[in-house]
């Protein structure tokens, strides 16, 4: 009705523009005055309204949903007499219908097109460049599927909006300006897509490549303090971070087994290695060790290991203690026990070592070592009586006793030496050793500090002087004794007693010569004595032990031994030509042994030195002390089974599973041993000594095979005059020559009365009699073929082994007194 009423009659009324409804009525705008509020509220409507709100009913994302369609809406240029005129026509024509189209297509040319009643215009410039994108879109190739950067080649262009990991990007050409995705450049990423910049990586991130859709968490050991970072930053050298995504420089730390020693409050960092000894858990720091406590917690805290030490003023420099209970660890500069110094190896003045710790010292302790002193002495005296009894072939109880006694000294000093071994023992085995320390005169735990002074180049000095000490006392008896003729005392058997006090406590005067050559490495490569940690070698304290050890190894042991070895070689000349004054005064030296065996003597000496001589040589390589002891101890027992030296059979055995057991001892030190490293002094040891083992063994297989083949070509190697004397370890005598002598002695034995022969085989040593006995073994098996009744002992006879007639021919008739005949 209303739009009836407006067509039958001409008024003013309003309308919309464009609008088909009142168009063919041919309107004539009329203009109003501006808008009076004043007559509106007076009721004369004379002006025009206030305004008129038109709403628009459109999607908010039309131009992210239909871009080409915006484009095409903004490329439209018409004039409103033109629009008028479509609307008009479309009245008139009734073209729109609800199945069909309608659009009108301004064109450049005037060429119009009939499409099933559109008339569209082509050559059209309305319609949308497809290669023309908007905001959040990039120009895209169906044709390759690929996003491009130009549009040289617009053929199957279209506009996409960009993925992830790349942002729209406005681009001017010669068609105009247009958007292409472009990759999110390194430290940037984009997730969502469609979007006009890429987001800067956060803190404790970043992004190494380009086009990605997330940044990455920096790994351990980077951190990130700044955003939009490609890469993380490094933390120093031998640093790290706890976690991944460390925001701050402060995050990183030093790793395990390095410590910060930089300024920790001022933000720096500085990761020195931590020797030996030091336990650097991560984050570890030089504050933190010497504070004990650390802000992330216990477990973050570095601390010196047990048995170790270290200062206050270089707590970062590491000493190993000589006893792990001497040093407990923890913060630096801690001793068990009282003890002091570095590292913890002394008492104060005033108290004494007493099992690793620290005890006053007492009045009667040192009246005690006097007495201890006095005791010695006297005893010293008393061995002149005690140890210059007659020496006969046979031994006596007192003699058995008397060796018992000996070999039991130098078997408990060489366990004492293997005690000083640097392989770490069990607890058990190693207060074992420690009974054994005063037989190599390691008196500081029976309170000798309390005589000698705290001072040890001091207490050094009065164990080296025991020595010289005890061969002046025996001068001094001996000078004394010469004022009271009825007592004096002889001048070989004095001089045997002073070789007897050297012989006994050889080793041990061994041992302590070479304490001052005896040093171990710290972690920190500096070195002390290994028996008295608190002397760093090169220090002047030390210089003096080196110089009055070196002196007791050159005149005592040196001296001594060359001195024995000389008598050892001269003293079967000297009982030749009946200088026994000079045989009296080495008694020492060969009365405990066989006659035969009179020179054992001095190899025996040599066990102590050599056993001490490893540790000297490598104190810091544990397994090369255990190789080398197992190898000269197995020296010693081979040596000892052969000769079998001792008077009596007995102490032979027990001498030899003795020393048999130390080995096996020695030996299974090596299951304390840790580990060693592929490369190094070990390594290398171990290489050349297996080699050269390997050598001894071909070497003995090849002589071996050489022998069985001279044996082949040479059938007269082995038996007869020609026999060769590799194969006997010697040379035989011509039968000729052994025959005759025996005759000679046969005679000679049959002149002689019963009990003469008797006498002369009771003073005999029991290894000779048994050796007379094998030996009238062999004459009734061999020689007087038959005589069964002379034999002590049963034996298989060569001629077992002979051809049947050769066999018959050796039985000769043997024809005793009467013309009896017997075979």
């Amino acid at each position: 009705m209303f739009q009836h009423g407006r067509t039958r009659f001409q008024h003013v009324s309003s309308r919309w523009v464009p609008d088909p409804t009142f168009l063919e009525l041919a309107a004539v705008k009329t203009i109003f005055p501006p808008h009076n509020k004043q007559e509106w509220e007076d009721g004369i409507i004379s002006s025009g309204a206030l305004a008129s709100f038109i709403g628009k009913i459109v999607s908010n994302d039309l131009s992210t949903l239909a871009p080409r369609l915006v484009g095409f809406l903004n490329n439209i240029q018409i004039d409103m007499a033109t629009v008028n005129a479509m609307l008009l026509e479309q009245n008139i024509r009734f073209l729109f219908k609800a199945s069909e189209c309608f659009m009108y297509l301004y064109l450049d040319s005037e060429d119009w097109l009939d499409l099933g009643g559109c008339q569209v215009k082509t050559g059209s410039s309305w319609m949308p460049d497809d290669s023309t994108c908007f905001p959040k879109f990039g120009m895209y190739n169906e044709i390759t599927e690929q996003f491009v950067s130009n549009r040289d080649d617009k053929e199957g262009l279209r506009c996409r909006a960009c993925p992830s990991g790349t942002y729209s990007k406005q681009l001017f050409d010669n068609d105009g300006p247009t958007y292409i995705c472009e990759a999110c450049p390194a430290g940037t990423s984009q997730n969502s897509g469609a979007s006009l910049a890429c987001e800067p990586c956060l803190k404790g991130e970043y992004q190494d490549q380009t086009g990605q859709q997330s940044c990455k968490r920096c790994d351990v050991g980077d951190y990130q303090d700044e955003e939009g970072g490609p890469v993380c930053k490094k933390c120093p050298d031998n640093s790290r971070t706890l976690q991944r995504g460390s925001l701050l420089f402060t995050d990183c730390g030093c790793k395990v087994g390095y410590i910060n020693v930089a300024n920790v409050t001022a933000g720096n960092l500085s990761c020195a290695k931590c020797q030996e000894g030091l336990t650097c858990p991560v984050m570890s720091s030089l504050k933190s060790l010497q504070d004990g406590n650390h802000p992330l917690g216990l477990d973050y805290l570095p601390a010196v290991a047990e048995g170790y030490f270290v200062t206050e003023d270089e707590p970062l420099e590491v000493y190993r203690c000589g006893l792990i209970t001497s040093c407990p660890g923890g913060l630096p500069a801690q001793c068990g026990g009282g003890l002091i110094g570095v590292p913890c190896g002394e008492c104060r003045e005033g108290y004494n070592l007493s099992e690793g710790k620290c005890e006053q010292c007492e009045d009667s302790m040192v009246v005690l070592w006097v007495l201890g002193m006095l005791f010695v002495f006297v005893l010293l005296t008393a061995s002149y009586y005690l140890m210059t009894s007659k020496v006969t072939a046979k031994a006596s109880v007192l003699f058995t006793t008397t060796c018992a006694f000996g070999m039991l000294i130098s078997l408990l000093q060489s366990i004492g030496i293997i005690g000083t071994m640097t392989v770490e023992f069990p607890v058990n085995i190693s207060s074992f050793f420690g009974w054994f320390s005063i037989l190599m005169l390691d008196l500081d735990n029976f309170g000798f500090a309390c005589l000698a002074g705290s001072a040890t180049a001091l207490r050094y000095l009065a164990s080296v002087l025991f020595f010289p000490a005890g061969i002046a006392w025996y001068m001094l008896n001996f000078g004394v004794s010469q004022l009271v003729p009825r007592h004096r005392w002889d001048a070989t058997k004095v001089a045997s007693c002073m070789g007897q006090f050297m012989q006994v406590g050889f080793s041990t005067m061994s041992a302590t010569a070479l304490i001052p050559l005896t040093c171990y490495t710290h972690p920190n490569q500096k070195q002390s004595l290994l028996k008295y940690p608190d002397v760093i070698c090169g220090t002047d304290e030390h210089g003096k032990m080196l110089a009055i050890g070196i002196c007791l190894l050159i005149v005592g042991v040196f001296g001594f031994l060359s001195l024995c070895s000389y008598a050892a070689y001269m003293v079967p000349t000297w009982s030749a030509r009946e200088q026994h004054g000079r045989v009296r005064a080495f008694r020492f030296l060969v009365f405990r042994f066989r006659l035969d065996s009179w020179w054992f003597g001095v190899p025996l000496l040599t066990r102590g030195p050599l056993i001490a001589l490893p540790i000297v040589l490598a104190t810091d390589y544990p397994a090369v002390q255990t190789v080398w002891v197992t190898f000269i101890l197995l020296c010693f027992l081979a040596c000892q089974a052969l000769a079998w030296p001792w008077k009596v059979p007995l102490l032979n055995a027990l001498d030899c599973w003795m020393s048999y057991c130390i080995m096996i001892l020695v030996a299974a030190s090596a299951l304390y041993l840790e580990p060693i490293n592929k490369e190094g002094v070990v390594a290398d040891f171990v290489d050349n000594f297996n080699t050269g083992i390997m050598v001894v063994i071909f070497s003995s297989i090849s002589s071996m095979i050489i022998m069985a083949l001279s044996a082949l070509v040479h059938r007269a190697a082995m038996g007869g005059s020609s026999e060769y004397a590799a194969f006997n370890l010697g040379r035989t005598p011509n039968p000729d020559v052994l025959a005759q002598k025996m005759k000679e002695m046969a005679e000679l034995l049959g002149q002689m009365e019963t009990q003469e022969i008797e006498k002369a085989f009771d003073a005999l040593a029991v290894f000779d009699t048994r050796r007379i006995m094998n030996f009238m073994t062999m004459m009734s098996s061999e020689v007087l073929v038959g005589r069964t009744d002379l034999a002590y002992g049963t034996r298989v006879s060569s001629a077992s082994f002979q051809a049947k007639a050769a066999a018959l021919a050796t039985k000769e008739e043997v024809k005793p007194e009467g013309g009896a005949t017997t075979v």
